[in-house]
């Protein structure tokens, strides 16, 4: 239960931050949520570095149901936010960000894995997620999320994240029609990402 309070609170930092236009993301204020992960994981928040935010570039070649993501996510904007037990990837896209692609991985101390790697078998989370979050007419989100995922980080650093990706997904309606799922495919490339570390050095992560 901590992990999962402590992922959600991550995602909303993450987003938080995707959320904005590059000219405002040295303004961005995160204090309101960095209260909501200590409160949620004991740990302080690191740092955000921005120092190389106009580099921040995301490649989404993920393929779901055949029709590929690259365009939906062109010039996509990447966040990582890592905790030992938690880390949170995030790619907003669309027209002014409004769509996310949200990616995470759990489990005992994640500084100890190399890879970073996660899946998930007919609904049981064992180390990994994969949602996307699109905007429809009216102003609402439509939800796909994962019902089967493998997940592995191949490559984790400051300057360029390789993460691959595949599995079965679906509106939370389908969760009973696996006939209904959609195969998914592909790799998520960031270069440059907003990268921060809660309660651990940055360092302790990348290979």
């Amino acid at each position: 239960m901590k992990n999962n309070v402590c992922i959600q609170a991550i995602f909303l930092l993450a987003l938080c931050g995707c959320g904005q236009s590059k000219d405002d993301k040295n303004g961005v204020s995160t204090s309101l949520i960095e209260k909501s992960i200590k409160a949620a994981s004991g740990n302080k928040l690191d740092a955000m570095n921005v120092d190389d935010i106009e580099k921040n570039n995301a490649l989404v070649d993920v393929t779901v149901d055949g029709e590929n993501l690259q365009a939906q996510f062109k010039n996509g904007f990447g966040s990582i936010t890592a905790s030992k037990e938690t880390l949170a990837i995030t790619i907003s896209g669309g027209e002014n960000g409004q769509d996310n692609i949200l990616i995470g991985f759990l489990g005992k101390d994640l500084t100890t894995l190399r890879p970073i790697s996660g899946k998930m078998t007919n609904g049981e989370n064992d180390g990994f997620t994969f949602s996307i979050m699109k905007a429809v007419e009216n102003g609402g989100v439509e939800t796909w999320m994962s019902f089967e995922a493998e997940g592995e980080i191949i490559k984790l650093q400051k300057d360029k994240t390789i993460i691959k990706v595949k599995g079965k997904i679906g509106l939370p309606t389908d969760v009973e029609t696996p006939e209904k799922w959609k195969v998914y495919e592909g790799t998520v490339t960031l270069n440059f990402p907003v990268f921060q570390a809660l309660g651990s050095s940055k360092e302790d992560f990348i290979y």
